[in-house]
């Protein structure tokens, strides 16, 4: 029995650290496709960013979101690839608009937008899409992807190393070095801090065969 509660402890932390927090049920919230060689995940986060989170992000303040869309193999071990996305934003209490700034692989000097209200802010949240998670001959052959996303991380060497990350993955569209990639999910396999706005979605078992197209 008490082998049997260590080792669910490891794979809790293994499933990129949500804590105490049990993995929330992404089936239906990630879709998987092949786009020109290359593996592809959409994300539906409505059910995070919900209505409540309109006097968060409108109180004026700086707010971040940092999404990381991970390719884990099946048998456990390391993320064979990973996408991060930082979403910064700010709300303007003049034009009462959102201004937003994103950063990836694909724009990591920022791609800045302005989103008119509070509906349009949560729509942008919710519906995540293009995120590249490399050659899809480069999967394991079982995997699953997972989906972690903070808002307003408490650490900031977290928020430090994954500017770094993106900056290093944005030169060849890869998944980044090696190196920089271990020093990321490293980091993210650690427990977070509690109080911390944590959300863990995976997908169901995926192969390689499966989601490749014929």
């Amino acid at each position: 029995m008490a082998r049997k509660k260590a080792g669910a402890a490891l794979l809790g932390l293994l499933l990129v650290g949500a804590g105490a927090r049990p993995p929330e049920d992404g089936s239906a919230a990630i879709k998987v496709r092949v786009v020109k060689g290359r593996t592809e995940a959409a994300v539906d986060l409505s059910d995070i960013f919900g209505p409540d989170r309109q006097r968060e992000f409108g109180n004026g303040l700086d707010n971040v979101v940092e999404i990381y869309t991970s390719v884990v193999p099946a048998g456990g071990g390391p993320p064979a690839s990973l996408h991060g996305r930082i979403v910064e934003i700010l709300f303007d209490v003049w034009e009462e608009t959102y201004a937003v700034s994103v950063k990836d692989p694909e724009h990591p000097a920022g791609r800045r937008l302005v989103l008119r209200d509070f509906a349009a802010l949560r729509a942008f949240l919710s519906d995540q899409k293009g995120l590249d998670l490399g050659p899809v001959e480069a999967l394991p052959d079982a995997f699953r992807v997972e989906v972690r996303v903070e808002v307003n991380p408490i650490s900031r060497e977290q928020l430090q190393r994954t500017r770094e990350y993106i900056a290093a993955a944005s030169g060849s569209r890869q998944s980044g070095s090696r190196s920089v990639l271990g020093a990321v999910a490293s980091f993210l396999l650690r427990e977070p801090n509690a109080g911390s706005d944590v959300h863990l979605l995976r997908s169901p078992p995926l192969t390689r065969a499966g989601i490749a197209p014929p």
